[in-house]
């Protein structure tokens, strides 16, 4: 936003979740007042049902920073979806078309043997895509899975093929992250998912069960809106069980951004801040020396 209102720019989300209309709270997405102050694009725009993964936001993304820049704005790219990121700079991983047939039978599995069983077997056959992908991620299991089973090839082996360090990016960015002392990070997402909760958050996902919506639905499976699903669905509403469910979302908040930190390390050309007074200073300077 302060880059944006110092520099004339417009702001493309880059977060798997906000993308989704009605997840607002647990998605910590910009308020309508924001969104009134600087242009928001690939935000709030999608139907909880829809379909949509990082080559159709990558695909998107161009778009937007085509008609931005084609109106003289600086199009700023924000949010911390690693593999939307990868996809806007490098293009995606050459993989396989989905396979129905495969797909229902290893979502058969899902419902005969747990999502964990399915990730014991995808740690068999491909330990790397395994050690990356959450227990719960059911999605991304059965992605991995399908893959291997559709190509003998681990999904983890295609992905390496995709050495970024002797790729050019596709558009020219300048690319910041941020890491701040990991104490220091974890209080601050203790303190966020206490926020979210103050603001309604349980609230959010009721009514949107209360809409008719199928719970499975992929967005009610990210990260806090699976847990806020799974208490509401349940059959313990005591405050001893909202209290374990509160715990558990900060758990897997905190384990989430250490994903986030291990994975954009991984990331060439990054530049790395601690704060983030820190990152708009050295944003300033280099568009400043850039644009003039």
């Amino acid at each position: 936003m302060r880059l944006a209102e110092s520099f004339g720019g417009e702001l493309i989300g880059a977060d798997s979740v906000q993308v989704y209309r009605h997840l607002d709270i647990g998605s910590a997405k910009p308020t309508v007042e924001e969104r009134a102050r600087v242009p928001h694009h690939l935000v709030d725009f999608l139907p909880l049902e829809a379909a949509y993964d990082a080559g159709a936001w990558a695909a998107d993304a161009l778009r937007a920073i085509e008609d931005i820049q084609g109106r003289g704005k600086l199009a700023i790219v924000c949010g911390g979806t690693g593999m939307y990121l990868r996809a806007l700079l490098y293009g995606m991983v050459e993989t396989p078309p989905s396979d129905e047939a495969t797909r229902a039978a290893l979502r058969s599995r899902i419902e005969v043997e747990g999502v964990a069983a399915l990730h014991d077997a995808l740690r068999r056959v491909d330990p790397g895509a395994a050690a990356r992908i959450h227990t719960n991620d059911a999605v991304r299991i059965v992605r991995a899975l399908e893959v291997f089973e559709l190509t003998g090839t681990p999904m983890s082996a295609l992905q390496s093929e995709h050495n970024l360090n002797d790729r050019r990016p596709r558009v020219e960015a300048l690319q910041i992250a941020l890491s701040p002392p990991r104490e220091a990070l974890y209080r601050r997402i203790d303190a966020r998912v206490d926020a979210m909760i103050a603001a309604g958050w349980l609230d959010e996902v009721r009514a949107i069960l209360d809409s008719g919506v199928d719970p499975d639905v992929k967005p009610l499976g990210s990260l806090g809106y699976r847990q806020l699903v799974a208490f509401l669905r349940g059959e313990d509403r005591s405050s001893e069980a909202w209290q374990e469910t509160v715990r558990l979302v900060k758990r897997d908040h905190r384990r989430y951004a250490k994903r986030q930190l291990t994975w954009f390390h991984g990331q060439p050309h990054m530049q790395w801040h601690v704060t983030e007074d820190d990152a708009f200073e050295s944003a300033r300077r280099h568009l400043i020396d850039t644009l003039g």
